[in-house]
């Protein structure tokens, strides 16, 4: 035989070898699939890795993220439980994702126990934290989803997801103060999108209060007060009503509905400052500790007409028409959140 194609032969199948694809390669693939949308294509891919390592946490956790995507929960849930049973870096993953699974298939109450679990095992991780207070929130238990939405912002601040879902949740037990300052931080986080257009109508209306001047009773002001207002912030709500009386006075009736909102989320702001006690300990908690410094520190700098507008600009043409016509008021608010961080 001619060396040559001796060698060749000889040599063939470790060339066909290094040739072929290995696990990475299959599940690069799958994903790229997964981008497009090519859902059978993609669990097609991941199959293959699965028959190179039947226990690939990873190939599992990809599956499992396709299956969901094309509604096919109780095969997710299959391989998000292969990922949960593993020590692999997708474990938190393979909760959230088996949960939105559970919650897809009507099973809010197993879909409750599995993200406690996942909260005794990675503590109140936000995802975690947020998935939870949601299944909370659908059923109706308010107080448990505040507390659980408060515990994940204070481990990521910067999840407008939970701002957002506990202003909803703090509407809905009339606790508007608290509301307010969770729907303004929402906002400050992500002020144009659908979501924000809802929350700052929501805000809007509870910032309208419920206090009026009957002006053929000699100017007395009626306000209308709630039994089961928060004790804690009792006073601030009661200050709240009293600033919709400014909407009527006849020292305001050339200011537009922008320019007021302006002034009462200034005026409200720097109230809820002034309940702090500087002489005392600091109270505690996320209201206390993370919401109303912020607020009162920026109501008493030069750039809250700009953060006021900002947050409005989604929602309200005039203000985004204001946003347009004052680039450097804005530039300034931004350096300003640049210092402070």
């Amino acid at each position: 035989m001619n060396k040559i194609v001796f060698l060749i032969l000889f040599f063939l199948p470790f060339f066909g070898n290094s040739q072929s694809p290995n696990i990475g390669s299959y599940i690069d693939s799958g994903v790229k699939f997964y981008d497009e949308h090519n859902y059978n294509a993609a669990i097609q891919q991941f199959n293959q890795a699965l028959k190179l390592d039947p226990k690939s946490e990873l190939a599992h956790y990809e599956l499992a993220l396709t299956f969901l995507a094309v509604k096919e929960y109780n095969q997710a849930i299959q391989h998000c439980d292969m990922v949960i049973g593993s020590k692999g870096k997708n474990v938190l993953a393979g909760y959230l994702v088996k949960g939105a699974c559970l919650d897809e298939l009507g099973k809010t109450e197993e879909s409750i126990k599995l993200f406690q679990q996942g909260i005794k095992k990675f503590g109140y991780d936000h995802l975690l934290c947020y998935n939870l207070g949601m299944e909370y929130y659908r059923i109706g238990e308010l107080s448990k989803a505040q507390e659980i939405i408060e515990h994940g912002i204070e481990t990521k601040k910067s999840h407008a997801s939970s701002h957002m879902l506990l202003g909803y949740v703090l509407a809905d037990q009339g606790k508007k103060v608290r509301s307010m300052l969770a729907l303004n931080y929402f906002l400050l986080l992500e002020p144009s999108t659908k979501r924000s257009e809802k929350a700052y109508a929501l805000l809007m209306k509870q910032m309208d209060g419920h206090a009026n001047l009957d002006e053929k009773n000699n100017g007395i002001i009626n306000i209308r007060v709630n039994p089961d207002a928060d004790p804690e912030f009792s006073s601030a709500e009661l200050f709240l009503s009293m600033l919709a009386v400014n909407y009527t006075l006849e020292e305001n009736k050339d200011k537009s509905r922008e320019e007021m909102f302006v002034e009462n989320n200034q005026s409200f702001f720097i109230m809820l400052g002034e309940l702090t006690d500087k002489k005392s300990k600091k109270k505690k908690g996320l209201y206390w500790e993370l919401y109303i410094p912020l607020f009162d520190e920026l109501a008493h700098a030069n750039v809250f007409e700009a953060y006021c507008y900002y947050i409005s600009g989604y929602a309200n043409e005039v203000a985004g028409r204001w946003l347009d016509e004052h680039p450097d008021e804005f530039n300034t608010l931004v350096e300003w959140f640049k210092k402070r961080a």
